[in-house]
């Protein structure tokens, strides 16, 4: 009994600090973490590629009436990150970055709104870093979204003195999420590694060794089922080393493996899929 006042008390101090339109916002909530599960399980790319701008912008307006919600901007910084490399890389390279930083930075609002510094991306890395010392684990989804997005905006930016500078706070974003939890969003921090550590040659910060065993450690943590790793270890390390057996191997892998193997992100692997078949396309043109 006690236990249900104590639960009533947390609901009404929650509703009294929030505004009418507030609450309405919060209590659907779940309508929308809904459809980003249903955007998940879409096997049609075509109707997700559809879908997902729309989706988007409306989240972008329940944003401006709730911007303190920091679960509508960790889904902004979800969704741009996950739209522009399923569909934007490689057609439009340049919107594809844009879009990229659009995700970090609502990541970047959502550590604000848990706690971190308000000038968290303008302070030297050693402050950065310290200030991710002070931020709590529950901000954990936060760090992740922050380096996934700003790691593959980086890619597309090497040249840039911003890009530069970024490098060291991107590298301690994510090695504070694998220092938390390895196992976040299927293997995500051992892919974030894999590629960020793999797509580079060892005179500009690539290590091989240690991209192959982050690919690896992913694809044992996700028993080889999330077709992203598949894909980027081949784009990345092997075109990287010219390992022509691996690329061709893993791809053909990711080509080859039944449709529903992991029906959450079954969207995923049917984006997985098809860069895999366009990869394999241009093995003489990498090798």
């Amino acid at each position: 009994m006690a236990y249900r006042f104590l639960a009533l008390a947390i609901v009404l101090l929650f509703f009294q600090a929030c505004t009418p339109r507030q609450m309405v916002l919060r209590m659907a909530s779940p309508l929308f973490e809904g459809q980003v599960a249903a955007l998940n399980e879409e096997p049609d790319l075509k109707l997700a590629e559809s879908a997902i701008p729309a989706s988007l912008k409306m989240m972008e307006g329940l944003v401006k009436a709730d911007p303190e919600n920091a679960s509508y901007h960790l889904k902004l910084a979800e969704g741009f990150c996950g739209y522009s490399f399923s569909f934007v890389e490689g057609k439009d390279n340049r919107r594809a970055s844009d879009l990229y930083l659009r995700g970090r930075n609502h990541a970047v609002r959502s550590l604000i709104l848990n706690g971190a510094p308000e000038n968290l991306l303008k302070l030297p890395p050693d402050e950065f870093k310290s200030a991710l010392e002070d931020v709590d684990k529950e901000a954990l989804p936060g760090l992740f979204w922050t380096g996934q997005c700003w790691g593959a905006w980086l890619m597309f930016n090497l040249t840039d003195m911003e890009a530069l500078v970024a490098f060291p706070k991107v590298e301690a974003v994510m090695r504070r999420v694998l220092e938390w939890d390895e196992t976040f969003h299927y293997a995500g921090p051992h892919l974030f590694f894999g590629g960020f550590y793999g797509a580079r040659s060892p005179m500009l910060g690539g290590k091989p060794e240690q991209a192959r065993q982050h690919f690896e450690r992913a694809l044992e943590l996700t028993e080889r089922k999330y077709l992203i790793i598949q894909v980027m270890y081949a784009k990345t390390l092997a075109v990287q080393t010219q390992d022509k057996q691996l690329y061709t191997r893993l791809l053909n892998e990711v080509v080859e493996t039944p449709e529903g193997v992991l029906p959450g992100q079954r969207l995923a692997n049917q984006v997985a899929r098809l860069k895999a078949k366009q990869l394999l396309e241009d093995v003489d043109v990498l090798f």
